[in-house]
């Protein structure tokens, strides 16, 4: 029989999964950054809820995961960004290059 707890755990993986890859669809694909910061925005504005809200208890070992995902969103944010920035440049040369 399988755990109740390592079921939450693989659900919460999924749903982390599913949350990257539309970050970086949405970070790489749109034109404006804005779209790539809703995900991280809204986990930020979710963290500071739960800690505000007395769900979880602010104590170090509650705290560090939630750090740790925050970091991993805006940093794929970030990432995501400059691979937009850079296909778009490679785009610009392609049409450059066209031109002559």
């Amino acid at each position: 029989m399988i755990d109740v707890t390592v079921l939450e755990l693989v659900a919460g993986f999924a749903i982390a999964l599913v949350l990257m890859v539309a970050e970086n669809l949405l970070c790489t694909k749109m034109k404006s950054p804005l779209w790539g910061g809703m995900i991280p925005c809204l986990i930020l504005i979710g963290t500071i809820w739960i800690f505000a809200s007395g769900i979880v208890p602010l104590e170090m070992r509650y705290v560090f995961p939630f750090v740790i995902l925050n970091t991993l969103f805006f940093g794929e944010w970030g990432s995501g960004r400059d691979k937009y920035k850079k296909l778009q440049q490679k785009e610009m040369e392609r049409m450059r290059a066209k031109d002559m």
